[in-house]
C-alpha cells in the first residue's frame, strides 16, 4: 500500500471516531480537519472534497457496524430470530452511536440533501444485503421482500428507541416471540 492510502486510511479512521463521537452537527471541514489532527487543506490533499471524506468514513463506520453484528451471529437465522438479535443490539453501547449517526444521517437525506442522501443509499445498500445474507428463507424468492421488511421494521425499531418509546418496542419483541 502506498504511503498517501496509509495516511488517507488513517484520516478516515479518525474522522470515523469523530462521526460517531460527535455526530453529523461538526461536519464542516475545520472540525474534522481538528479531529483528524491536520488541517482543511491537507484533508483535501487526500480526499476529492467533502463528499468524498465523508463518504470514506461512513462507509468506515459502516464497516465497524457490520463487523459488530457479523460477531452476534453465525449462520443465516429466520427474521423472527433475526430481529430481536439485532432489536438487543440497540441498547449496547457500543453500537448505540452508530444508529445515533445514522439516525442523524437519514435525517438530511430525508432533507434532501443530495449529498447525504448518495452516502446515505450506499450504506442503506450494505446494510439490507447483510440482512438479506443474514436471513434464512425457506423459498429463495422471498429473501428480497422477507429482507426489505426486515429493513423497515428495524429501522421503525431505532426510532422508537429513539423517541424512548421502549413499550412499543417490547411489544414488538413479544409480538415477535409469538410468531
Amino acid at each position: 500500500m502506498k504511503k498517501a492510502d496509509i495516511r488517507r486510511q488513517e484520516l478516515t479512521e479518525k474522522i470515523a471516531d469523530h462521526l460517531l463521537a460527535e455526530g453529523l452537527q461538526g461536519a464542516s471541514l475545520r472540525p474534522l480537519a481538528a479531529a483528524a489532527g491536520t488541517s482543511d487543506r491537507m484533508l483535501l490533499h487526500y480526499f476529492e472534497n467533502k463528499e468524498d471524506l465523508l463518504g470514506a468514513a461512513l462507509q468506515c463506520v459502516t464497516t465497524r457496524l457490520m463487523a459488530l453484528l457479523d460477531s452476534a451471529r453465525a449462520e443465516p437465522i429466520p427474521v423472527q430470530a433475526l430481529l430481536p438479535l439485532l432489536v438487543g443490539m440497540l441498547k449496547d453501547p457500543l453500537v448505540r452511536p452508530f444508529l445515533r449517526l445514522w439516525l442523524e444521517l437519514a435525517a438530511q437525506a430525508a432533507a434532501d440533501d443530495a449529498m447525504y442522501r448518495a452516502i446515505g443509499r450506499n450504506i442503506g445498500e450494505g446494510f439490507f444485503d447483510w440482512i438479506a445474507a443474514a436471513l434464512q428463507v425457506d423459498r429463495e424468492e422471498d429473501r428480497l421482500s422477507t429482507a426489505s421488511l426486515a429493513l423497515a421494521t428495524l429501522e421503525g425499531l431505532v426510532l422508537l428507541d429513539a423517541l424512548g418509546m421502549e413499550a412499543k418496542i417490547q411489544a414488538a419483541l413479544e409480538g415477535f416471540a409469538r410468531r
